[in-house]
């Protein structure tokens, strides 16, 4: 199974669209943010039109929720025969982005695309092998659900054999199947022995989540966590970022904040496995998003993600109270984000 990852937006960019370019038979593109204002230097719309005119098979799917597309966008794409659908549904959206070419090569991660993003940190992973077919399948549920119909995508709509390698592919559709996020993270944190490694843009863990972290911390297990200093989209996530990082911090926690906008979503345990994909570590993504990713064991993988988390840390300072002003609002804070996240599992329940 070969594999590639890019750490950079905009390279990550660079490799789809040359992937894009060089399809020959098909173009399956799911992405949760798709803004059409990067056509100055990677100009999406353009190239998946010319495919489509060329004769290959172009399904795209944007959220409805986390995408700006013009109308002068959608009619180009529609009229160079793009099959182009917006998921849009009151009870999720879906969070994931996923590429697949030609039904052999896959991009899945975190990365978005919109000209705010460009220079941030991220991670995408290129990868081929059996494991296409899996994200392939996942993929064609989507299309299904959005009102698909064309036989050449539904067909992959079926069962397929459990995986078996050292990299492996993970849907998340709440509420359906959210143990298969939720139970990794929590099996995996309380078998942890020496090390977690987390990296994610957004921290509002859920209950279950602090408990697991602040257990591995006090039976000596090295728990990091790589964030921005700085959100900067949205802004607003600060107030969890710095409120959960005061929280986690007090129990032995050690939080490096990069000066870069980091946007990747990743955790590594005991340098032996990991996760890579597109949840946040909040509640948002572990219990209402549609998510997807890899889990793996493969040792270069896990070796050269924990070298890029290394090069992370030393471009970040490690967080200290002094960092955060005021804590007037905390039991307010607290209350406000323990009641949504009740919230958000009766919701759970209601569409169950």
């Amino acid at each position: 199974m070969r594999y590639k990852i890019y750490t950079k937006t905009e390279k990550g960019w660079d490799a789809m669209l040359y992937a894009i370019s060089h399809a020959k038979s098909s173009i399956l593109f799911e992405m949760y943010i798709f803004v059409d204002d990067t056509s100055d230097s990677h100009d999406f719309i353009k190239i998946l039109s010319q495919k489509a005119l060329s004769g290959v098979k172009v399904k795209v799917i944007f959220d409805s929720f986390g995408s700006e597309v013009s109308n002068i966008s959608v009619k180009k794409l529609r009229d160079a025969g793009v099959e182009l659908f917006f998921f849009k549904t009151l009870f999720r959206v879906t969070h994931r982005k996923i590429l697949i070419i030609d039904e052999q090569v896959a991009f899945i991660g975190g990365i978005n695309i919109k000209k705010f993003f460009k220079k941030w940190n991220d991670l995408l992973i290129r990868i081929e092998g059996k494991i296409v077919g899996h994200i392939l399948r996942s993929f064609a549920h989507i299309y299904k659900d959005c009102g698909g119909k064309d036989q050449f995508v539904l067909k992959h709509d079926k069962d397929l054999r459990i995986q078996k390698g050292k990299i492996w592919f993970f849907e998340h559709f709440p509420p359906r199947n959210s143990f298969r996020l939720n139970k990794y993270y929590r099996d995996k944190i309380e078998l942890a022995r020496k090390k977690i490694l987390i990296t994610t843009p957004y921290f509002m863990p859920n209950h279950w989540l602090i408990k697991a972290l602040k257990k591995a911390s006090k039976r000596g297990v090295k728990v990091e966590i790589i964030m921005p200093r700085i959100a900067t989209n949205p802004k607003m996530a600060n107030f969890s970022n710095y409120f959960y990082m005061h929280k986690l911090h007090k129990h032995g926690i050690k939080f490096f904040l990069t000066k870069e906008m980091i946007h990747s979503k990743m955790m590594l345990v005991d340098e032996r496995e990991g996760i890579l994909g597109s949840q946040n570590i909040d509640i948002i993504s572990f219990d209402f998003n549609m998510e997807s990713g890899v889990f793996f064991t493969e040792p270069n993988l896990i070796l050269e993600l924990n070298q890029i988390a290394e090069d992370w840390k030393k471009d970040s300072v490690l967080y200290s109270p002094k960092m955060r002003d005021t804590h007037l609002f905390d039991y307010f804070l607290e209350f406000c984000f323990g009641i949504f996240e009740h919230a958000v599992k009766f919701f759970n329940k209601l569409t169950a």
